[in-house]
C-alpha cells in the first residue's frame, strides 16, 4: 500500500485571466512554499492531472477554466543539527554556504536552528578543530551566498576586505512599482521603531549607499539587481521602501504579500531579496573569486527569458 503521509494534495482552479500560461509557473506561483524541485517531480512522476487526464509537460499552456489536481511530496522540516545545507565552495581557508530563507545565519536564543550552528556540527563530525567564522550576515528572509572563514589567517584576510569595502556582493530583489533602468540611494541610515531601519539627517547613523540595476518589469513590478557599497543592517530593503518600491513580501517595510503576474497571484511568503553572488580575492592564493547561489523558484515568474 503507498504511504501518503509525506503527500500534499490540492486541487487549483485556473482562472480564465491565465490562458497561456505555462503549466509549471502556474503551479509554482499557486503553491506557496512548493519547491521547483517538488514541482517537477510531480510532473515527471505523473502526479499532475488536468480535468482528469495526467500531464507531464512543464510548458503545457493553459486554456483557462480547468481544474488541476496535483500532489506534491511535502517538504520535511529540518532537523537541528540537519546536514543537508548546501556547500557552494570550500578549501582549507574559507567555505560558503547557499544559505535558505527562514533559517537565521547565527544563534538567536530563541533554541531554534541556525546556520552557524549546524555548520559548525559538520564540521567538528568531519574533525576539524577550528570553528568557522562567520564573516557577515543576511536576513532571516533572504537567502543566497553566505561566507564562512576557517582559520584563522582566513578571518584575519577577509575581514580586512570587507572592513575596506573590497567585497562585492550582488543580489537580486523583486520589488512593486516600476524601478527606474539605473539609480543609486545614498545616505545615512539609523536605528528607527520596531526593529525598522530608518534614514537620518546630520551626523547620525552610519553612511549607506546601494546602486540599483533593472533587469525586468512587469505590471506593478520590477526585478532588480542591488549592489550594496557599504554593509548595513537592512540596507537595500530601506533604500527600496523609501525609494517607493518596496520588496515584494516584506512587511517590516510595508511592502506587498502578494503581486498579481501574468493573471495570477503570487504570494512568496517571504522577502523576495536574495544574495546571488559574492566577489572577494582569495586569503592565501590571491586570486579573484566570484561565488553564485542559485536563484530560488519564487523568483522564475519575475525572470527575464534570457536569464
Amino acid at each position: 500500500m503507498r504511504d501518503d503521509s509525506h503527500r500534499q494534495k490540492q486541487t487549483l482552479l485556473v482562472g480564465k485571466e491565465l490562458t497561456g500560461e505555462r503549466l509549471d509557473l502556474f503551479l509554482v506561483g499557486a503553491l506557496p512554499g512548493s519547491s521547483r524541485k517538488a514541482v517537477k517531480a510531480a510532473l515527471d512522476g505523473g502526479m499532475v492531472f488536468i480535468d482528469g487526464r495526467v500531464q507531464r509537460r512543464a510548458n503545457y499552456r493553459l486554456q483557462g477554466g480547468e481544474v488541476v489536481h496535483v500532489t506534491l511530496a511535502a517538504c520535511p522540516r529540518s532537523e537541528p543539527g540537519g546536514d543537508d545545507l548546501r556547500e557552494l565552495y570550500r578549501d582549507s581557508w574559507l567555505l560558503a554556504v547557499d544559505k535558505p530563507a527562514g533559517i537565521p545565519c547565527h544563534p538567536t536564543g530563541t533554541g531554534g536552528e541556525d546556520i552557524l550552528s549546524r555548520l559548525a556540527a559538520r564540521l567538528q563530525r568531519e574533525g576539524h578543530c577550528e570553528a568557522p567564522v562567520l564573516l557577515h550576515r543576511l536576513d532571516l528572509e533572504t537567502s543566497g551566498v553566505l561566507l564562512f572563514a576557517l582559520n584563522r589567517e582566513g578571518n584575519r584576510s577577509l575581514q580586512h576586505q570587507f572592513t575596506e569595502h573590497r567585497v562585492e556582493k550582488v543580489y537580486l530583489a523583486v520589488t512593486a512599482g516600476h524601478a527606474p533602468v539605473n539609480f543609486r540611494i545614498d545616505n545615512r541610515l539609523g536605528r528607527g521603531r520596531r526593529g525598522r531601519m530608518v534614514s537620518v539627517t546630520g551626523t547620525g547613523g552610519q553612511q549607506a549607499r546601494t546602486d540599483f540595476r533593472l533587469l525586468n518589469r512587469g505590471e506593478g513590478w520590477s526585478l532588480v539587481e542591488a549592489r550594496p557599497r557599504t554593509g548595513r543592517t537592512h540596507q537595500i530593503r530601506v533604500h527600496l521602501a523609501e525609494a517607493g518600491f518596496p520588496l515584494l513580501g516584506d512587511r517590516l517595510y510595508h511592502g506587498p504579500t502578494a503581486l498579481a503576474v501574468k493573471g495570477g497571484m503570487i504570494h512568496p511568503g517571504r522577502c523576495l531579496l536574495h544574495a546571488e553572488k559574492i566577489t572577494f580575492h582569495h586569503p592565501d592564493q590571491g586570486r579573484e573569486m566570484t561565488l553564485k547561489a542559485p536563484i530560488p523558484m519564487e523568483f522564475d515568474p519575475f525572470l527575464p527569458e534570457e536569464v
